[in-house]
């Protein structure tokens, strides 16, 4: 996808766009924009920074963790080719421009430190770990219309007492990627493709899909997807099978006891300027889903709505609300989410604060019996929905939370953001679930209390040279009164310090 050209007045985080009157005129054609920068912005609380003496150009596409989709055509003219790095990023095939390789890599290399991991049960790590992955991708196209695009992935975790955690932090080397696209938009930003094979789907904030950037071990899919944008409308439909992280090398499959597929489709809104609406059917089987009523062959239907605001100085917004609905064995299935941000960035102000509220609510199980099971399903949610980068003591299900945190700007090179959230079970007849299918920290009726916890957390971001981040996060977890009767229930501590190289 190729990234609209942007003049004029700074925005905050390095975005840039024309005046306001132009931008109202202009609304949909930055609709291939805001997809992109929406989903890389789901990554993290916490905007990248941006070196002091980077290249600015306004063809060259950011560097971001979702490869797929940048667009390294710009280079076929050499005298846009001025980071050293270009001579890999445009490889000419033959004597036609439009057959090229470019390849790139992303490596993160970090520190962790994480006590009373699971709340405190099974092994513990009081001396902290090292984690490691090395993502090398290469995107080869043959024309105007196809292209394979491959991206390996290799993820080490070294010195931790009880080994890797299973499905965060070990993959010793996998296909992450590869899929065939064939279609209009292998060159272009309006068209349609299909693309068939392993690869990532992340779509809107990433509460029920997206790869998972902020683990060691990323998610990816195997199928295929279908994807159609117009100067104002962008439409996806998929069928496809998670990919199963196997600790080994090329090893891993996709998990045949599960298949997602859906629509997905993206309008302008009549909101304001920068306004857009995402409007989504989205399918799960599961042979083996487990909640804390029961187990069982479960099928589960979402219908949603996001609509969201591209942020700028001012106001900007993102809600989405959904519901769901199937059948878990014999039971049947009745359950939704809301999620609201909503945030202000404010004008002439040291450090550049955004302050934003984030409300969520998933809904739990309130009956029993024949009684419809109320308990959501978060699919392939993002990891750190509720951290900027580690991984969350609590899972998107029976659960309320409220989430105030005020991101910064100390120059642009450096961004931050703190934020504290309050957790609480949306029915107490429900249990507390952890992040990831079926995990639960505490069973239903283990307490009265529907007070779960508290959680603070703080990220710092530096972007000392092109090509290069260095990240530090805190968290710390105090377990409330419906977890204090468990067994484990000791409040996890956690810090993560790193670097991630990107070109």
């Amino acid at each position: 996808m190729k990234i609209a050209k942007f003049r004029g007045h700074s925005l905050p985080w390095g975005v840039h766009t024309t005046s306001p009157a132009l931008m109202r005129s202009q609304n949909y054609v930055i609709l291939p924009v805001l997809l992109v920068v929406g989903a890389v912005c789901s990554y993290a609380q916490t905007p990248d920074p941006r070196p002091e003496h980077g290249v600015v150009q306004e063809d060259r596409p950011p560097l971001t963790p979702l490869p797929a989709e940048q667009d390294w055509s710009f280079l076929r003219d050499a005298s846009k080719r001025v980071d050293p790095l270009d001579k890999l990023k445009y490889v000419p095939i033959g004597d036609s421009a439009q057959r090229y390789l470019s390849s790139g890599l992303d490596y993160r290399g970090e520190y962790e430190y994480f006590d009373n991991w699971a709340m405190g049960a099974g092994p513990q790590d009081h001396n902290g770990y090292l984690l490691n992955r090395v993502m090398p991708h290469f995107d080869l196209h043959f024309g105007t219309e196809v292209r394979l695009f491959t991206e390996f992935q290799f993820g080490y975790e070294a010195y931790r007492n009880g080994g890797p955690r299973p499905g965060l932090d070990e993959d010793k080397g996998d296909v992450h990627q590869s899929f065939l696209e064939v279609g209009s938009r292998v060159s272009h930003e309006r068209g349609f493709s299909l693309r068939a094979g392993r690869q990532e789907i992340v779509l809107g904030s990433g509460k029920l899909f997206d790869n998972n950037e902020g683990l060691n071990v990323k998610l990816s899919f195997d199928g295929v997807r279908f994807i159609a944008q117009s100067r104002i409308v962008r439409w996806d439909a998929f069928a496809a099978k998670p990919v199963e992280d196997n600790p080994g090398f090329f090893d891993d499959g996709p998990i045949h006891t599960q298949t997602s597929w859906g629509s997905y489709l993206t309008i302008p809104s009549r909101l304001g300027a920068r306004g857009f609406a995402d409007l989504y059917y989205l399918g799960l089987s599961t042979k083996n889903a487990s909640y804390s009523r029961g187990s069982g062959i479960e099928f589960r239907h979402t219908i949603g709505i996001r609509a969201f605001r591209l942020p700028a100085r001012g106001w900007d917004y993102n809600w989405e609300a959904n519901i769901q609905f199937g059948s878990l064995g014999s039971s049947a299935i009745l359950s939704w989410s809301i999620s609201t941000e909503t945030a202000f960035q404010f004008r002439g102000m040291h450090f550049n604060p955004r302050i934003v509220l984030r409300a969520d609510a998933y809904s739990g199980d309130h009956g029993s019996g024949n009684e419809a099971i109320g308990t959501y399903n978060s699919y392939f949610p993002r990891g750190a929905y509720f951290t900027n980068k580690l991984v969350p003591t609590m899972g998107p299900q029976n659960l309320v939370d409220v989430h105030p945190l005020v991101q910064f700007q100390i120059k642009p090179s450096i961004t931050g953001s703190f934020g504290w959230m309050w957790y609480w079970k949306e029915s107490a007849m429900d249990g507390v679930y952890g992040y990831g299918s079926g995990i639960l920290i505490a069973p239903a009726n283990t307490s009265q209390s529907g007070y779960v916890g508290t959680l603070g957390d703080l990220e710092i971001r530096w972007a000392p040279a092109p090509h290069f981040i260095v990240a530090v996060n805190m968290m710390g977890f105090r377990p409330g009164r419906s977890l204090v009767d468990q067994i484990n229930a000791r409040g996890p501590i956690a810090a993560n310090t790193g670097i991630a190289y990107r070109f």
